[in-house]
C-alpha cells in the first residue's frame, strides 16, 4: 500500500553561529509497500429461508497460507446486503461472495431497457450505490459487470471503489465466477494518504444443491 506524506518536518536544526538556532524545513515523500497473496476454498452451506425472503448461511474459508477462518452464520439479502455474526472472523473475501448469494440479486422486475439497474443503501455510516449491467444473457447463464463505490456522508476521509465481473445463473441463483478489483483511500491528514488494493478471483468448484 501507498503512504505519500507531503509535510514539513521540522525536528532537525542548523547552527549559523556561536548562539543562533534555525529550524531547517525537509520536504519529502515517504512510501510504504506489502503485499498478502492466499489461495484456497470457500464454503457456503444453506440453513434457511427466512420469512422476508433473506437466506441464512454458514460461510467458512481454508486458505493455503494465512487466510482461514472458522464458520460463520451470516444473512443474504437480494440487495446485496449482509449481515454477519460480529463475534465471528469474516474475512472481505468471503463479503465479496456473500454480496451476490441471496435471491433475486438478479430481478427482471428491476431493469430497464438497458438491462441495467441500480443499488443504494446507507450501511454503517457509510453511502453505497452499485450499478449492474448484464453485459450478456444465454439460456439464463450471464455476464454481469459491477461499478460500486462507498462513501462517507459529507465526504469523509474514506472512499472505495470497486469493479467487479461477475459471471451467474439464473436458474441456480448463484454466482459461478467473480472477479472483484478494489481501490480504497484514506486521507490520513498530516500523516499522509493509505491506498490499499484488494483482487479477488473467485470460481466455483461445486454445487450439491444445482437442480437436475
Amino acid at each position: 500500500r501507498d503512504a505519500p506524506n507531503n509535510t514539513e518536518v521540522y525536528g532537525a536544526t542548523s547552527q549559523t553561529g556561536p548562539t543562533s538556532i534555525i529550524p531547517v524545513a525537509f520536504n519529502g515523500i515517504s512510501h510504504f509497500g506489502g503485499n498478502l497473496n492466499d489461495k484456497g476454498t470457500m464454503t457456503v452451506e444453506l440453513v434457511k429461508q427466512q420469512p422476508d425472503g433473506a437466506l441464512v448461511v454458514m460461510i467458512s474459508e481454508q486458505g493455503q497460507d494465512v487466510r482461514r477462518a472458522p464458520p460463520a452464520e451470516c444473512v443474504v439479502y437480494g440487495n446485496t446486503h449482509v449481515l454477519c455474526d460480529p463475534s465471528k472472523t469474516v474475512y472481505t473475501e468471503e463479503y465479496t461472495l456473500l454480496r451476490f448469494l441471496g435471491r433475486n440479486f438478479v430481478d427482471p422486475g428491476s431493469l430497464d431497457a438497458k438491462k441495467h439497474w441500480v443499488i443504494t443503501q446507507d450501511s454503517g455510516g457509510l453511502n453505497v450505490q452499485a450499478d449492474y449491467t448484464i453485459d450478456s444473457n444465454s439460456n439464463g447463464k450471464m455476464a454481469i459487470s459491477e461499478i460500486r463505490s462507498i462513501r462517507q456522508p459529507g465526504g469523509g476521509s474514506l472512499t472505495t471503489d470497486i469493479q467487479t465481473k461477475i459471471g451467474y445463473d439464473f436458474a441456480q441463483s448463484l454466482p459461478t465466477s467473480v472477479d472483484e478489483y478494489v481501490t480504497q483511500r484514506h486521507d490520513d491528514g498530516v500523516a499522509g494518504n493509505t491506498t490499499t488494493i484488494y483482487q479477488t478471483t473467485l470460481d466455483l468448484v461445486s454445487d450439491t444443491m444445482a437442480k437436475t
